[in-house]
C-alpha cells in the first residue's frame, strides 16, 4: 500500500536572541498537519509534527533520517516541510554561499555546526529515505535581506560591511526522485502577512492543495504554476517561488476534507 509520509516543521521561537522570532510558521506547519489529519485518505498518511523547542537541529535530523528511513519503503512519497528562518552564508577561503535552514537551537555565529545546510545535509537525509518520491517544501528565503523569514550569517554580514558581494549559491545535488520547492528566489524575501495569518506562501500552498479538482491528485507542475502566480501577485511581484528537480510523473493528493464544499 502506498503511504504518504508527512514530517512538518515550523519555527516561530529562536533560542538564540540574535535570531528575531516569527509570527506564523508554526501555524503554517501546524495547519498542514491539521488538514492531513482530517482528509479523505488520512489513514494512508502519517504525519510528523516538529514545532518550535522541537525543532533542534538533531531531532529534524533523527526524524527524517532514522526514525523515517526506517519504515519508509520503494512504494511511499515523503514530503519534508520547514517554515522558518533561512540563512546565507559564505564558506571561509572559498568563494561560495550555502543556504541554511535556522533551527530552533541554532546559534547564528556558528550556522555550519548548529543549523541544517540544504546543499549537503538535506541532500545527505534524501538520499537515506528509500521512496519513490521526496519532496522538500521550503517557506524559508536565503537572501539575506531583513523583514522576512530570512538572517544572514555573521561572516557574510562581515563582508557585506565592507562591499555588496552577489550572492552566488551553490546548485542543489538533486538525486532522482527529489524535488525542492521554495517559498522565493535565493535574492527575494518570503514573506509573513497578519492579514493571512501565514506565510505568504505557505497560505497560497494550502489553499490549492486543499481545492477540488478533477482528481485527488495535482500534479507538482501544475500546483507549482497556481502558487508561484498567486503568491507573485500577492507580494506586487517582489516573491517569486522557485522549483528545482525532475518533475515528470510528480505530484501531491489534495487535502479534501469529508463533509466539507470542497469534498
Amino acid at each position: 500500500m502506498t503511504r504518504l509520509h508527512a514530517v512538518l516543521i515550523g519555527v516561530n521561537k529562536y533560542a538564540d536572541i540574535t535570531i528575531p522570532d516569527l509570527s506564523y510558521a508554526r501555524a503554517d506547519a501546524l495547519a498542514f498537519a491539521e488538514l492531513f489529519g482530517q482528509a479523505l485518505y488520512a489513514s494512508s498518511v502519517q504525519v510528523h509534527s516538529l514545532v518550535d523547542d522541537q525543532a533542534t537541529r538533531s531531532g529534524i535530523i533523527d526524524l527524517i533520517g532514522v526514525r523515517l528511513a526506517r519504515i519508509v519503503d520503494r512504494r511511499d512519497a515523503v514530503l519534508i516541510f520547514f517554515a522558518g528562518h533561512g540563512s546565507p552564508e559564505i564558506h571561509p577561503g572559498l568563494d561560495k554561499v550555502s543556504r541554511f535552514l535556522v533551527c530552533h537551537d541554532t546559534q547564528r555565529h556558528a550556522l555550519l555546526s548548529s543549523a541544517i545546510e540544504v546543499h549537503t545535509d538535506l541532500a545527505r537525509l534524501a538520499s537515506r529515505l528509500n521512496a519513490r518520491l521526496v519532496v522538500f517544501i521550503l517557506d524559508a528565503c536565503f537572501s539575506g535581506y531583513s523583514d522576512g523569514r530570512g538572517i544572514t550569517g555573521p561572516l557574510l554580514a562581515e563582508q557585506r560591511r565592507t562591499h555588496r558581494p552577489r550572492i552566488r549559491l551553490e546548485n542543489l545535488p538533486l538525486g532522482s526522485g527529489t524535488i525542492f520547492l521554495s517559498a522565493c528566489a535565493d535574492d527575494e524575501v518570503a514573506r509573513e502577512d497578519g492579514t493571512l495569518g501565514h506565510g505568504v506562501f505557505s497560505y497560497y500552498l494550502l489553499e490549492q492543495l486543499r481545492s477540488p479538482g478533477t482528481s485527488n491528485v495535482i500534479g507538482l507542475a501544475s500546483l507549482y504554476d497556481l502558487v508561484f502566480h498567486q503568491v507573485r501577485d500577492y507580494s506586487n511581484g517582489r516573491q517569486n517561488p522557485v522549483l528545482w528537480g525532475d518533475l515528470k510523473g510528480a505530484g501531491l493528493p489534495r487535502l479534501l476534507i469529508p463533509g466539507s464544499d470542497h469534498g
